[in-house]
């Protein structure tokens, strides 16, 4: 009986030993699992880049942004690039300082160190571990100027872009009229910075890189969007003042919508190329901006013009239309002006005819001929007005119709003209063009009127090449200027202000560049052998024929030149 009460009491101490032992075993488990989540978290949190982490073809494991952006500066110098590009069967060549190319070390560096760390601690350890053993490559950031990038895309590529066309919506009597947009063709600047980063890091950068002709979406009409956003009550101009600063809020046009039969009508014609029409009741506002503006823009603070008499009609009625666009347009203080977004698009849907444009250089026939007179104009009157230049950019070619350097081109979706209003009150646009001389007035208080001049200096040339085109028809020796070559030009603008007489301020408005235009030269390769007589007629052999074409360039030679010219913009 006692043996038996031994053997129960052994086996309940040793059941006790073997629970306590399970439990330590558990608790040394979960200690050893915490302290490792513990490590993992620690480590998944860090600010050092995750082992596995390429830039390029430069490890950053382990490494600090900072120290990332040292070893990256190493590795990848910066230099002045150049690249090559090939779309569609065109070739042509971009300089990096026009588009203003860089490597961007610290956005590398911050790309490579954020790489992983999206979401919760549990996502981290996850990423962290799975590039355990792995490689991801990031590549180096480059950045440009992607509008001037994107202008000389275009440029060379014209005949194969079609700018992207958004839907708009017009007011009528009883009824607002949709026109859906239009899809373009462009090329994806993004895409091609890419394919720049991986030329560059694999060493690749010398050879012609290929780029591709995309589809651009035009935005597509949301219905329930459109009814909120067109469904509305009139609501009149006011005039808000905030210290010395007026502006204008323009008044709003009223328009009554029926919902479903907005929506139906919409969703019926969302694929119609014509414009189609909605039902509305239009009702107007009592006070109108214009009314309000007319106290604050009595008085022409900058005015410039240029002539275009000689322009054929097509080009007239494009200046005509752009003209329109611009002309009453009213910017508040601090309201920055667009061009591209004021004109909208130059199509032949939108009324634009064929005319002279430059392209790749060369002039050829485009829609839209004339716009950058326009542009130039409006932007030689904004400096006389001394309103603030935001964006600006000059021909890839000297235009005759203003002064070198005092010229700003447009393309709409890629390149723009833009200016801030930095007065205090309302400024008014005003466009006069007459079918021989292209006027922009811009007004404001009388106050704002300025001594204002503009000084243009030439800063230096860049040689042009010249072509060699092998001609069978001419003999050795003999040489023929097909197209006369012209050095491109360095300029700068300087914008000078008078008081009484005296320049109180004389401060750098911009800098131009216009490329060189190649000369191109037919040389004879016939043989000049010795002509035999048959029949009184003169015969000679002729060497055979092979096409051939070379180019040399000439290294750029900078000088200094002072134009010496001046022009004042009057004020009244």
């Amino acid at each position: 009986m006692r043996n038996r009460e031994r053997v129960k009491k052994e086996d309940k101490g040793a059941a006790k030993s073997r629970k306590r032992i399970i439990v330590l075993c558990v608790a040394l488990i979960l200690a050893a699992m915490v302290a490792a989540f513990t490590y993992l978290a620690v480590c998944a949190s860090t600010d050092k880049i995750y082992d596995g982490v390429y830039v390029g073809d430069v490890s950053l494991g382990g490494k600090t942004a900072k120290q990332a952006v040292e070893i990256l500066e190493r590795k990848y110098p910066a230099e002045e690039l150049n690249i090559r590009l090939r779309c569609e069967g065109v070739e042509f060549d971009i300089y990096g300082s026009q588009i203003s190319l860089r490597a961007d070390y610290e956005a590398s560096a911050k790309a490579a160190e954020e790489f992983g760390k999206d979401g919760n601690i549990f996502s981290k350890i996850y990423n962290m571990k799975k590039l355990s053993g792995n490689v991801e490559r990031i590549p180096l950031v480059f950045t440009c100027d992607t509008d001037m990038l994107n202008y000389m895309i275009n440029e060379n590529l014209s005949q194969h872009v079609v700018d992207v066309t958004q839907y708009t919506v017009e007011i009528g009597e009883d009824c607002i009229i949709v026109t859906n947009g239009k899809n373009g063709y462009g090329v994806n600047v993004s895409k091609v910075m890419k394919l720049v980063s991986e030329a560059y890091t694999s060493g690749r950068i010398s050879e012609c890189i290929d780029i591709e002709i995309e589809e651009v979406k035009a935005d597509i009409i949301d219905p329930e969007s459109f009814f909120d956003e067109y469904n509305r009550d009139p609501v009149d101009a006011v005039c808000e003042q905030e210290g010395e600063s007026i502006n204008i809020i323009p008044e709003v046009v009223g328009i009554t919508l029926k919902h479903d039969e907005t929506i139906k009508i919409l969703e019926e014609n969302k694929h119609n190329e014509q414009s189609y029409t909605i039902p509305a009741v239009i009702t107007y506002p009592d006070v109108t901006a214009e009314e309000l503006e007319a106290e604050f823009t009595d008085c022409i603070i900058g005015t410039y013009s240029t002539n275009y008499s000689s322009s054929s009609a097509n080009r007239k009625e494009n200046i005509r239309l752009a003209s329109s666009a611009i002309s009453g347009k009213i910017l508040n203080p601090g309201e920055v002006f667009s061009f591209n977004d004021v004109v909208g698009p130059r199509t032949a849907a939108t009324g634009y005819k064929i005319a002279h444009v430059y392209s790749g250089g060369k002039t050829v026939d485009g829609i839209g001929g004339g716009i950058c007179q326009v542009s130039s104009t409006l932007y030689n009157a904004v400096v006389f007005a001394d309103l603030e230049i935001v964006y600006r950019t000059n021909h890839t070619l000297p235009v005759s119709y203003v002064p070198l350097g005092r010229d700003a081109t447009v393309s709409y979706g890629t390149i723009d003209f833009k200016f801030k209003n930095n007065k205090e009150t309302p400024v008014k646009i005003e466009v006069i063009a007459d079918g021989n001389n292209l006027t922009v007035n811009i007004y404001g208080r009388k106050k704002y009127i300025k001594d204002i001049s503009i000084e243009t200096a030439i800063t230096g040339t860049i040689a042009f090449s010249t072509t060699e085109i092998k001609d069978d028809t001419m003999y050795e020796g003999e040489r023929k200027t097909e197209e006369k070559g012209a050095n491109g030009t360095k300029v700068e603008a300087y914008k000078i202000i008078k008081e009484d007489g005296v320049v109180v301020s004389k401060t750098l408005l911009c800098k131009s560049s216009y490329v060189p235009t190649s000369q191109v030269i037919r040389v004879g390769t016939r043989k000049r052998e010795t002509a035999v007589l048959e029949n009184d007629n003169e015969v000679s052999s002729a060497s055979s024929y092979q096409p051939e074409t070379s180019t040399q360039m000439q290294a750029p030679q900078e000088e200094l030149v002072q134009t010496g010219e001046q022009e004042v913009g009057s004020a009244a």
